[in-house]
């Protein structure tokens, strides 16, 4: 859909391979980082190896000062590490992945995507609309279906229905009820 967009997040995954080592990568991380305070590490896409999650974990290392979330499905690299992760840097598994049973074993934070408010009240899970849950939270929270679905899917009808009373991704035009 952004031609731009993507050729620069595939030249940014094409040096990162190319670099291999941890310490070529975090470099790499490190002079690509934006000013914010708080940093979402991949709007889209996940840790693709370990030395790849430990370059990140070296970047949080190296700026205590930030504060850094991810949400993953790489759930291997995050359990290889568990006595190394960084107090700056909060890790939401995504449920929905071939490592779940990981989350349950390991009590990992998560994320669960739902279709509806009434699903994350049944499941017990406050809803996220402003990713707050996933960087100052501790405990696992639910997000409501966003982004593209594929049609004529749950998911694309579920999507629908929000959208039609008004609820967008993660934000909403109307107050939230409690979950």
């Amino acid at each position: 859909m952004f031609p731009a967009v993507r050729k620069a997040r595939w030249n940014n995954f094409e040096m990162l391979k190319e670099a291999k080592s941890v310490k070529r990568m975090a470099y790499l991380i490190m002079r690509s980082l934006p000013e914010s305070p708080t940093v979402r590490i991949h709007v889209a896409g996940d840790f693709y190896s370990q030395n790849y999650f430990d370059a990140w974990l070296e970047v949080c290392k190296q700026v205590p000062g930030k504060l850094f979330y991810a949400y993953t499905k790489s759930l291997t690299f995050w359990i290889a590490r568990l006595d190394q992760i960084p107090k700056n840097l909060v890790l939401n598994a995504s449920r929905g992945g071939k490592f779940d049973v990981l989350i349950d074993q390991y009590h990992l934070k998560c994320a669960e995507v739902v279709f509806s408010e009434q699903a994350a009240r049944d499941k017990g899970l406050e809803l996220d609309h402003d990713d707050s849950h996933a960087y100052k939270g501790t405990k696992s929270f639910g997000l409501l279906i966003h982004g593209a679905q594929p049609s004529g899917t749950e998911a694309a009808k579920a999507l629908s229905a929000l959208r039609a009373a008004g609820i967008t991704g993660y934000s909403r035009n109307k107050p939230l009820g409690k979950a």
